[in-house]
Parts: structure tokens; sequence; C-alpha cells
């Protein structure tokens, strides 16, 4: 009688763990679905700050706005016949590439030459960053040396990793160093006047004739072969999205530099939609909230935290955390290797691996991302399935919130851009890690942007992912500044 009552109390207690299990797993599933209601306010908040930050902005580009909506300069689009040699220069953290990209016309074919040089460990640091430019010139130098260019003059466009405020499409100084540079002299100077002394002092018959932004790039290394391209869009450790506009809409972009464009000229803005919703607009999670507060620059770039490939291993890695306080989670995590317990080392690559790992039976690839990447002890079926199931939630809502913001940016431009043809429609441009690496997450995306507009604008919408976007648009955009000059002389002539 003791036994049967015993067994009886072990069999509850059971049901009542897994049901705390199933109760617990179903709350966080639900945090991060989000609503068709939180889908319209995301929708609208969208459209409203982008309407604020081309109205509303200063010299500095400070806007009541959270987004900067900052305008390239780069006008007009590449119809994809156009012709010559161009050169771009990318500086990514302590990698630089430089690039000669051959536009051969006939509808957009061309051809490519890359290097990739790495910036020494004494070069990020110092009392003048004309060090630094000086190597940089020196790697450019290296560059023409291997690919034989002759002795002609060049038009280049540079990318540059640190924050720039543009004032022209080749004018813009230096307003903060990132990425572990220090250079106190940096500040307030011309990024493109640092460059041509080194050049002319190495004689390299080079002319800087744009910066170049990376959503910017995006857009025009897809419109080179696809002239319709009117949206572009970067995606991986970060991510950000530039897009068509017309010059009468940007009542408060700079009016100085732009009085002598006429209000329907298109140009291309820089919306810097990293820091989308920052004031409100995302449905944040207790995970989103513990994520910002941990990080260095709390409060900012919210909609970058939810959705890119620098933050969602880590909304993954802290649910598990907390999973695993709670018992629900049953892996070991007390050896000192085990790196689940230590921010930012469950890599969102291994998202990837346990969203693709279609053997159910065990779920191999997880646990070799647990047991052997992360280091924990040995894992259950289950502790599988739930890590499985982790993954699958940050990752869907992170592409139902970038469809969301396209939806947002697409609905803008067919209310308020009278160039875009509302009977052909156009094209998106995306690039970056996610869409190259991620396999379930682009088809997401597009499901979610489908299902957030209109049947007609979705019927008359392309999406195309492009490779090597920064550094070939980099060159795409030398190609476009030589074009507008061109057509300015010919104008005045």
């Amino acid at each position: 009688m003791s036994t049967s009552s015993n067994v009886t109390k072990d069999n509850a207690t059971q049901r009542s763990s897994q049901q705390h299990e199933k109760t617990m797993i179903d709350d966080i599933e639900t945090m991060f679905q989000v609503s068709d209601d939180k889908l319209d306010i995301l929708i609208r908040g969208f459209g409203d700050e982008m309407k604020t930050g081309l109205s509303r902005q200063n010299e500095q580009h400070h806007t009541s706005s959270v987004l900067k909506m900052i305008p390239s300069f780069v006008t007009g689009h590449p119809n994809g016949n156009e012709k010559g040699t161009y050169l771009a220069l990318e500086i990514s953290g302590v990698d630089i590439y430089v690039c000669q990209v051959k536009l051969k016309g006939e509808g957009g074919k061309l051809a490519i030459n890359q290097y990739q040089y790495k910036i020494p460990d004494h070069l990020t640091a110092g009392d003048d960053i004309g060090i630094l430019i000086d190597y940089v010139a020196d790697c450019v130098a290296d560059f023409q040396r291997r690919v034989g260019s002759p002795q002609r003059s060049y038009s280049m466009a540079i990318s540059i990793g640190f924050a720039v405020r543009q004032t022209g499409l080749d004018r813009g100084t230096i307003i903060a160093l990132e990425h572990g540079f220090e250079f106190p002299n940096a500040i307030g100077c011309d990024i493109v006047d640092l460059f041509h002394q080194k050049f002319i002092a190495k004689g390299l018959a080079i002319k800087i004739v744009a910066i170049a932004n990376d959503a910017v790039c995006t857009l025009l290394a897809h419109a080179y072969q696809h002239p319709s391209t009117r949206i572009g869009i970067v995606h991986a450790a970060g991510t950000n999205c530039a897009y068509y506009d017309v010059v009468s809409n940007m009542t408060g972009l700079l009016a100085q530099h732009l009085q002598e464009l006429s209000g329907d000229t298109e140009m291309i803005i820089n919306t810097e939609w990293c820091n989308f919703g920052s004031k409100q607009y995302l449905p944040m999670t207790r995970f989103d909230h513990q994520l910002d507060t941990e990080s260095n620059n709390q409060g900012i770039h919210i909609f970058e935290k939810m959705t890119a490939g620098m933050y969602l291993g880590e909304l993954v890695r802290q649910i598990l955390v907390y999973l695993l306080d709670q018992g629900v989670l049953t892996f070991t995590t007390d050896d000192d290797d085990c790196l689940v317990r230590v921010p930012y080392h469950f890599d969102t690559s291994y998202m990837y691996v346990c969203e693709a790992d279609e053997d159910l039976d065990t779920l191999e690839d997880t646990r070799v991302v647990l047991e052997e990447m992360c280091k924990v002890g040995p894992t259950t079926l289950n502790d599988r399935e739930i890590v499985k199931k982790a993954c699958e939630w940050v990752g869907n809502r992170a592409a139902t919130l970038l469809g969301a913001s396209i939806a947002s940016v697409v609905k803008y431009m067919f209310e308020y851009n009278d160039h875009v043809d509302r009977s052909q429609g156009f094209a998106i441009s995306i690039s970056g890690d996610i869409y190259k690496d991620y396999p379930s997450f682009h088809p997401r995306v597009c499901e979610a942007l489908k299902t957030l507009i209109p049947d007609e604008m979705a019927a008359k919408l392309s999406v195309g992912i492009v490779k090597h976007s920064r550094i070939v648009g980099a060159a795409i955009v030398a190609m476009m500044a030589e074009k507008m000059e061109q057509e300015d002389v010919e104008m005045t002539g």
C-alpha cells in the first residue's frame, strides 16, 4: 500500500514538473510572437519617424526622429550600360579592402579584382591619424602594382567604418572613431582631404569622388544589374537601410546643400534604422531589456539588438540561462570551460545549425553545438528540443520585425514618391551574413513582408540577395559620382 502511494506521488510530481516546464516554454514562446496589432504599431510608427526625420533636422543630423535620414547626395539611377574602371576602398574594423571594378555594360556585366589587407595593432591608436592613412595609401599603392594599373587617373569611392558627418558626395568630417581606433586629432578632419594628401604624396593618380555608406552600396551594387532597385538593406552583425526619395520630401535635410536640385530629383537616403524603436514601437521582452541593460550602448540601437547577428545568439543564450535556473534544462554548466553562462558565447551561427538540425530522433548537430562548442554537460533529447525551439523563436521574431520595417519603407515609397512606377514596382536588394548563412531567415522575411503590405504592392516587388555588396557598391557609387558630374557639365554647358 505504501509503495503504491509513493508511486502515485512520484507520478503526480512528474506530471507537475512536466506541466511547469510546458507552461514556462509556452510563456517564452508567446513573448517572442508579435501580434498583428503590434506589427501595425511598428509600421505606422516607422512611417511617422521617416517623415519626421526628413522634415526636422539640422547641420549635425540632429532630429527629433530616431531615424537619422541622412542624405547620400547620390542622385539618379544606374542603367547597367555604363562602362569604365573604378576603384573602391573599404575600412571595416582592422580590415582594409581595395577593389577594382570594371563595368562592361551590356545589362550589368562587370569584373572584380580585390585584395584584403590587415591594419597592424600599432597603427590603431596614436597622436596622428595621418600615420594610419599613410598605411592605407601604401595598401592602395600595393594593390595598383598587383593589378598592373596603368598610370591614369581613377575615380574612387571610400567606405569607412568611422562616423562621418557627410555634407556632400565627396565631403565629410570625422565625428567619432570606432572599432578600437583612437586618434584624438582625427575628430573634425575632412576624411577625403586626408586621403588625397597621402595619395598625392605617393604619386597615386586617384581622385576620391564619393563617400559611400554600406546600405547605399548594397542598393547600387544590385541596381547596376537590376535598374529597378529602389531599396538597399544590410543585415549582418548590424543592420541598415537606404532607399530612393524625392528632394521635395526632404524639407529639413540640409536645405542649403540641396537647393540646387529640383524637387522631383531622386536621391538615396540613408535611414540608419539600427536605432529604430529606441523610444517606442518595438515589442521588447524581458530578455531584450536585459540585453539592452547589460550592453555598452544602453538605450539605443534597439531594433538592431532585436534583429541583427551581433545580438541574436546572445538573446538565445539568455533564454537558456533562464531555463537552466528554472530547472527546465537539465544539463550542467559547472565546468570552468562552460561557455553558456558567458555573455555572447552562444554565437548566432549556432542558431543556424540548431534550426537546420533535421535528425529529430537525436538532434545530433544541436548536441554538438551544446556539448562540444558550448562545453556543457551531457544533454538529453528534451534539452536539445528546447534549445532548437529557442533558436526558432528568436530567429522568427527577428525576421518578422525586419519584414515589418521593410513593409514600412515600401508603403511610404508607394504613398510619397511619385517616381515609383505603381504598375511595375521595384526591386529590393539585401546583403549580409544573416542572409548568406541563415537558411530560414530570408524566406521568413519575405513571407512577413508579403503579409504586411497590400497584395497589389506585393505583386510588384522582387527581393534579391547581393554578394560583395559593400566594396562593389562603392565602385558603383564612384561611377555614379562621375556620371552626375558629367550631367552637371552638360547642363551648365
